[in-house]
């Protein structure tokens, strides 16, 4: 059983007995109970999702995409140079960058787009109902809002961000892994640009790149 099941299950039981418990120490300890929940999904410096829920949303998507034919794509995004913020401003700094970042993105996002921090100074959004036309549009619109943010005042913060549209038969690993790919091949062709896995070059700007799926890369930092 997993810990929010197990934390739910704790729900039944508390409503079962609440009789005994007291109207008001009940309500205190479902609240309690439902931040216990939300901790296990939640990244606790940005308030962003953690990988764990990225996790589950992916297969949920992935559902959706095979009963009824729904698009969905990722977005994989880290901030440029991130380690030289660490080592110059220290990692004070870096939490700050990281939490501002999120606050950025989480404007440029629909309701129904749900944001994750899936470890270190990397990120992801899932869009529901979005192609790839649709996800590269929102890739672009977030770098170039968080370029403008001036997230470390007269000093810009850039981020990097590869694109992926679930295809037929992928799977969560396989999806997860073409927008990897996408994004490291965003950081070899000089970063702060949007890259989008199943689509041909088109042109080089310093703004975005579109590459075709498949190109062999190697991954900066």
């Amino acid at each position: 059983m997993s810990l929010t099941a197990g934390l739910s299950l704790v729900i039944v039981v508390l409503t079962a007995v609440g009789a005994g418990l007291g109207t008001v120490r009940l309500r205190m300890l479902r609240e309690h109970i439902r931040r216990l929940e939300a901790e296990t999904v939640t990244d606790p410096l940005t308030g962003a999702f953690n990988r764990r829920h990225l996790d589950t949303c992916l297969v949920h998507a992935i559902e959706r995409r095979n009963r009824l034919g729904e698009p969905a794509s990722l977005l994989l995004f880290d901030v440029d140079r991130f380690k030289e913020i660490n080592d110059a401003l220290g990692h004070a700094t870096g939490d700050d960058v990281l939490k501002r970042l999120v606050r950025v993105v989480a404007r440029r996002t629909r309701r129904v787009d749900v944001l994750f921090r899936i470890g270190g100074e990397e990120f992801a959004v899932l869009l529901a109902g979005a192609t790839g036309a649709d996800a590269l549009a929102v890739g672009e619109d977030i770098r170039a809002c968080v370029e403008g943010a001036r997230l470390l005042g007269a000093r810009a913060v850039t981020i990097s961000i590869g694109i992926s549209e679930l295809a037929d038969g992928q799977s969560a690993r396989e999806w997860i892994a073409e927008a990897d790919e996408a994004l490291y091949a965003a950081k070899r062709r000089g970063r702060n640009r949007v890259v989008d896995s199943n689509r041909p070059p088109v042109f080089d700007s310093p703004s975005r790149v579109l590459i075709p799926k498949g190109i062999d890369v190697v991954r900066p930092i």
